[in-house]
C-alpha cells in the first residue's frame, strides 16, 4: 500500500510542476558555491529531506550536481556525501 501511494504522490509531484519548483530552489542555493548535505539543503529551503533527496538524485543522474567526499553534516552530525553544482 505505501509503495503504491508513494508512486502516485511522486507522479503527481512530477506532473503538477512542484518538482520543477523544488529543483529551482535547490539549484539556486547550490549556485552559492557551497557543498551541502541533503539535510542542510532541506533546512534552508524548508522542504522535507525526502523531497530534497528525490530532487538531488534526479539532478545527479542528469549530471547537474555531484557528490563530494564524505564529511559530517552540520545538522545530523553524521557522515554524509554533500552535493555541489558540477563543474561545466
Amino acid at each position: 500500500m505505501n509503495r503504491t501511494t508513494s508512486r502516485i504522490t511522486y507522479k503527481d509531484i512530477l506532473t503538477n510542476g512542484k518538482a520543477d519548483t523544488q529543483r529551482k530552489h535547490i539549484l539556486k542555493l547550490l549556485a552559492t558555491g557551497e557543498s551541502l548535505s541533503r539535510r542542510e539543503i532541506a533546512s534552508v529551503v524548508r522542504m522535507e529531506t525526502s523531497s530534497v533527496s528525490g530532487r538531488i538524485n534526479e539532478l545527479i543522474k542528469q549530471g547537474i550536481i555531484t557528490e563530494d567526499p564524505k564529511r559530517k553534516c552540520s545538522i545530523s552530525h553524521k557522515l554524509v556525501y554533500p552535493v555541489r553544482l558540477s563543474e561545466v
